[in-house]
């Protein structure tokens, strides 16, 4: 399922509206130029969700509100074929897609299904606040907790951590990866 493009705009149009913000000023607080935000917010170009997480960030909210149709919708269910799907990521070893396993806003936890090339990364180490739960569902990744671990977990392995600690991954295999992640706060 894409994204629809207009639809993201104008729900990022009306975040900005109603926090009083122009886009100049957004621009400021996201690290976008005001050209991009012009465009996302028209239907022109369609947000990655790394801009889309700097834009909820510079906005004070969760990402995935930006997804929503019903925000205070704090039941989800979804279809296989219904989820979100995101591009996390691009390098030249191939696109790194996030999945959103609910649609619900305003919730304690965020699952998501992100799907891992070989030889690809989730670039440099990120830190936050919460916790994260990882559960490797087809391939092999390599996990780092900077200056704790790098574990290696294959197909079923777990791993939980505090989100504080920077951590990053790798799949260095042949293969494709597919994991489970879940976040606490949600971070998109």
């Amino acid at each position: 399922m894409e994204m629809n493009e207009l639809y993201v705009g104008n729900r990022i149009r009306e975040a900005r509206i109603a926090a009083g913000l122009s886009v100049r000023q957004l621009a400021g607080l996201s690290d976008i130029s005001p050209s991009s935000i012009s465009q996302i917010e028209n239907g022109k170009s369609i947000p990655n969700i790394l801009t889309l997480k700097r834009l909820a960030d510079g906005l004070g909210i969760s990402m995935i509100s930006l997804l929503l149709n019903e925000i205070e919708n704090s039941i989800s269910y979804l279809k296989a074929d219904e989820r979100h799907r995101m591009v996390r990521n691009v390098s030249p070893s191939g696109v790194i897609v996030e999945e959103f396993l609910t649609r619900c806003a305003n919730t304690q936890m965020e699952p998501a299904i992100i799907t891992v090339p070989p030889g690809t990364s989730s670039g440099p180490f990120i830190s936050h606040q919460g916790e994260e739960f990882v559960f490797v569902l087809e391939g092999k990744l390599e996990y780092c907790l900077k200056e704790v671990k790098t574990y290696h977990l294959s197909k079923g392995d777990t791993l939980y951590y505090p989100a504080s600690i920077p951590h990053g991954w790798t799949n260095n295999g042949t293969d494709e990866t597919i994991f489970l992640i879940v976040a606490t706060p949600p971070t998109f």
